[in-house]
């Protein structure tokens, strides 16, 4: 199951118990696409996952909607029994700032997607 695509900026996707959230490069949120954002992630958790990963490659500054979005998700994930959550970026400092805002999980930020990718999938 996917959700999103390139026409949002957006992917949701699981991969072997893992929530994959991918932020791509030119991602512009409003409320709406923020919404379904967040739900995307929701609903993906609500399977039999263990860990997000976020994958950060936004080239914009972090907006206050891509934020809201990630908050609202990290506390549904958490709901469903979601501890971890890896990010990731080109820009580690992007990753941080995400990870830093991420409530009720236990995060961890990667420089290197590989290595985000083979310690959370």
């Amino acid at each position: 199951m996917t959700m999103g695509g390139e026409e949002s900026g957006w992917e949701v996707r699981v991969e072997d118990r893992t929530v994959v959230v991918e932020l791509q490069r030119r991602l512009a949120l409003d409320g709406p696409a923020s919404e379904r954002l967040s739900a995307a992630i929701s609903t993906a958790a609500t399977g039999d996952v263990d860990r997000v990963l976020t994958v950060v490659d936004v080239e914009h500054p972090l907006t206050g909607a891509l934020h809201d979005a990630l908050v609202r998700g990290a506390r549904a994930a958490a709901t469903e029994g979601v501890t971890d959550w890896h990010v990731t970026g080109e820009h580690e400092y992007k990753a941080a700032a995400v990870a830093r805002e991420l409530p009720s999980v236990e995060t961890a930020v990667f420089a290197d997607v590989r290595e985000a990718r083979a310690r959370a999938v």
